[in-house]
């Protein structure tokens, strides 16, 4: 019976990439993934490679991971798109969820936009039809935001105009002159804005001081504890990982090194579409245990899926260190702590998180088309 459940999720979880095995229309692979300039293409487009870019007019969804995306042209659908840097230049006819370390908005969204980023820009000419939300390092919002604006950054300057209401959490928010927000402003800094800065503001202003680590009775002492115990857990697991299951460890690191930028795309995938499969299988009475069960192997697999990655990182970075062939009980034990570290960084931590998260599953899902490969056909 876990077998064949496993099996199951590994077959939704696959949903994303099964078109890649099968050459289907919609899905490519490349060095450069390319709509060009004057092409209209019917129906959505899954895309990685070393960049994507869209020229021309796609009628359909753009679910993209590369280096670097690029849309000059036009999206008809919904776009979700991870890269280094992403750049949208041309509008997006729905909603809207990118996540990189660099990321550009100069166009029209006709929908909400959602931005997991180091750096969003929002320019001049942009417009949000929906509503932003955010989490960035830093945020420069200079275009309009038709709803409302929910954001937590180090740094947010605001230079455009928030049709709605506005909730900041950051270290500094900065309100330039020109700066419009039509509703509420609530907001958590360690400084207050000016007085002239809150007439920019035609609702009501709100400000909360952050909690002080010092004042929250030895916070920071928990939360190194706490750190400690995830880690630690992570740890051991992993090493029982690589005691009871090193083949199938072995074969996730291998998939990794192998194809990192379609891991991180069929994670992707698989991140958005087998919660939703799941709860979808679980409306009629009949789906709702197989529903539950996809569920909780999923989230299982959301745990399971950094330790591959842990492996594969301690397994570079042992090499680097000029142990090339370190165990891989080494590795684990490294990758770990690296990961581990990475996660505790203020601001950026989740966006490592993420990034293990969709890699690790992503791992799964390759391992997985492998290991059905013989009894189903498909060719790896």
């Amino acid at each position: 019976m876990v077998r064949r459940m496993s099996i199951a999720l590994i077959l939704a979880a696959a949903f994303a990439g099964a078109p890649l095995a099968a050459g289907a229309q919609g899905a490519e692979v490349g060095p450069v993934v390319t709509v060009p300039s004057g092409e209209v293409r019917e129906g959505d487009l899954y895309a990685t490679g070393e960049a994507v870019r869209v020229d021309g007019r796609l009628a359909g969804d753009l679910v993209a991971a590369a280096q670097r995306v690029l849309v000059r042209g036009e999206v008809d659908g919904d776009l979700f798109a991870a890269g280094r840097t992403v750049d949208l230049h041309g509008p997006v006819g729905d909603s809207t969820r990118v996540a990189g370390e660099s990321i550009t908005v100069d166009t029209v969204i006709d929908g909400d936009l959602l931005v997991a980023g180091n750096r969003l820009q929002i320019l001049g000419g942009a417009v949000i039809r929906g509503g932003l939300m955010t989490a960035s390092s830093t945020i420069d919002l200079a275009g309009i935001v038709e709803e409302n604006f929910r954001a937590a950054a180090g740094e947010i300057i605001v230079s455009g105009t928030v049709r709605g209401d506005a909730y900041v959490i950051a270290d500094r928010l900065e309100l330039a002159p020109g700066a419009r927000i039509d509703g509420d402003l609530n907001y958590r800094t360690r400084l207050p804005i000016s007085a002239e800065e809150a007439a920019r503001v035609g609702g009501t202003v709100r400000h909360t001081e952050p909690i002080d680590d010092e004042d929250s009775g030895g916070g920071w002492i928990g939360s190194i504890l706490f750190w400690g115990w995830q880690a630690g857990a992570a740890l051991l697991a992993g090493l029982l990982a690589v005691a009871l299951c090193r083949r199938f460890v072995l074969q996730f690191v291998a998939a990794i090194a192998e194809q990192t930028t379609l891991g991180v795309l069929l994670g992707f995938g698989a991140f958005l579409i087998v919660p939703v499969a799941a709860v979808v299988v679980m409306v009629t009475v009949v789906g709702l245990p197989v529903g539950l069960i996809v569920m909780l192997l999923f989230g299982m697999a959301l745990y399971v899926a950094k330790l591959p990655i842990a492996a594969w990182a301690g397994g570079r970075l042992l090499a680097l260190a000029g142990r090339p062939d370190a165990s891989p009980y080494a590795a684990m034990a490294a990758g770990v702590v690296t990961l581990y570290l990475l996660f505790a960084m203020p601001w950026v931590g989740w966006l490592f998180w993420l990034a293990a998260t969709w890699l690790g599953l992503g791992a799964m899902v390759l391992s997985g088309r492998r290991y059905l490969a013989p009894e189903t056909g498909w060719e790896g």
